[in-house]
């Protein structure tokens, strides 16, 4: 009885020191992150970018940036559990199941693939787990922040094709002209920056008194002037233009409404365009609130 006793305790002496020794590269919470963890995560990637791309979208990590995504995975569960919902064994098993139905393979075929990718079941179904929080943690918190607008989207597709002459927009504009007669000597930016202040608030120099304001509404690009059609088409929506002179006045340009007349190409693009923006648009605001997030929680990372 006494040997077996000794070798119980050995058994316990042996377990404690062999966690000892796998350094602890953070600690978040009451939950510990080992290196040997990371060093499995980097070994299996290839299992994790096909299961959650979302989460692995990156051809190669550092060791750092693995670190991060593990934090960020206590984060999410903390956040989780605070709304009430928790990703149980049972819902990534059907999960599992209806990937093994959708691929046509049974549970045999997938422990082979596993194996020979140098992964496990457990891997994978931990991974799967840490998906399927993930798209909650999306959908349920980040996404009802984000939107994209139809002039974002429009924006957009002007920039990557601004080269293109087929190209035509509408605008809403105020005009803002000063003869040069009575502005004989206008310094570079000087009406732009007058003009600037002005629509802040509402006060004009004396020089510039016989500054006139005209409200051009639904204007085409048909029959406008090269030079400003060009200056227009450089300018965004809710921003001044530089001082072009046209027919012996100066003119400056605000740019209140901006909207690309929808060609058939465009029409053919803008859905992939507002998904682009909209995944762009996801991943910056995840990142911020993981930042945030992170001020709530006791984590301490090891040098």
């Amino acid at each position: 009885m006494k040997s077996l006793v000794c070798l119980f305790l050995l058994i316990v002496q042996t377990t404690a020191q062999a966690k000892l020794l796998d350094k602890i590269s953070a600690i978040i919470d009451d939950n510990i992150i080992t290196l040997s963890q990371l060093t499995r995560v980097s070994k299996g990637m290839a299992i994790k970018k096909n299961v959650a791309p979302m989460i692995y979208d990156k051809a190669v990590f550092s060791t750092e940036e693995i670190l991060n995504i593990s934090i960020n995975k206590f984060l999410i569960r903390s956040k989780l559990t605070e709304l009430g919902y928790t990703i149980t064994d049972d819902q990534v098993e059907t999960q599992i199941k209806a990937n093994e139905k959708r691929l046509n393979v049974d549970r045999k075929s997938l422990m082979i693939f596993l194996k020979q990718q140098g992964s496990t079941f457990d891997e994978y179904f931990e991974t799967l787990r840490e998906a399927i929080e993930y798209s909650y943690f999306i959908n349920r918190v980040i996404t009802p922040t984000i939107a994209v607008s139809e002039q974002d989207v429009k924006n957009a597709y002007f920039k990557s094709n601004i080269k293109d002459s087929r190209l035509n927009f509408k605008y809403t504009l105020l005009d803002y002209s000063l003869s040069k007669e009575n502005m004989p000597k206008l310094n570079k930016g000087q009406l732009e920056d007058t003009i600037r202040q002005f629509r802040v608030n509402g006060i004009l120099p004396e020089t510039f008194a016989s500054l006139t304001t005209t409200n051009l509404d639904e204007i085409t690009e048909d029959g406008l002037a090269p030079e400003l059609k060009k200056i227009l088409k450089q300018t965004d929506e809710g921003a001044l233009t530089s001082s072009i002179t046209l027919s012996d006045h100066y003119h400056v340009f605000y740019i209140a409404k901006k909207d690309l007349v929808e060609s058939e190409a465009f029409i053919k693009q803008k859905d992939k365009i507002r998904d682009d923006l909209f995944e762009v648009l996801v991943k910056n605001e995840a990142q911020v609130w993981f930042e945030r997030e992170r001020n709530k929680h006791y984590i301490k990372i090891s040098n």
